[in-house]
């Protein structure tokens, strides 16, 4: 019978937080703090076939539960180098950010990639988005 109570209570529980602020006792508890969820990055163009330098577009996006969420972020290039951290608030589901690149002397060809890093709320990182210059 104990088992049925605990499991009746739970499923009241469950029922009642639906709302943003969850009673509890007498106090009130808010919702857990925004965090980052997930980080995905994509490049446009993936294939560069022309003229030096490639001029390489990455856009990565940053999600979050519990909007507005404050965010430090950086990019990361396959060439090692290091972008500065950038700060911004999240006022959605997930917002997306760029940072170009222009690579490539004549006659060179490489693969490259960029990642988005997030150092704050929470660590997380982008898969890296990879693209292919062939320049002439």
């Amino acid at each position: 019978m104990k088992s049925v109570r605990c499991l009746l209570f739970a499923l009241m529980a469950m029922a009642l937080v639906g709302g943003e602020i969850v009673a509890q006792g007498n106090r009130q508890m808010k919702p857990p703090k925004g965090h980052v969820t997930k980080v995905v990055t994509v490049v446009n163009p993936k294939a560069w076939n022309g003229r030096a330098p490639a001029h390489l577009t990455f856009t990565g996006t940053i999600y979050v539960a519990n909007p507005p969420v404050e965010v430090e972020y950086s990019w990361i290039r396959s060439d090692g180098a290091k972008g500065g951290v950038q700060r911004a608030t999240i006022r959605s589901a997930g917002e997306g950010f760029t940072d170009t690149w222009d690579v490539g002397a004549p006659k060179q060809r490489m693969k490259v990639w960029e990642r988005l890093r997030v150092i704050s709320p929470n660590n997380a990182s982008s898969n890296p988005a990879i693209a292919t210059v062939n320049c002439r």
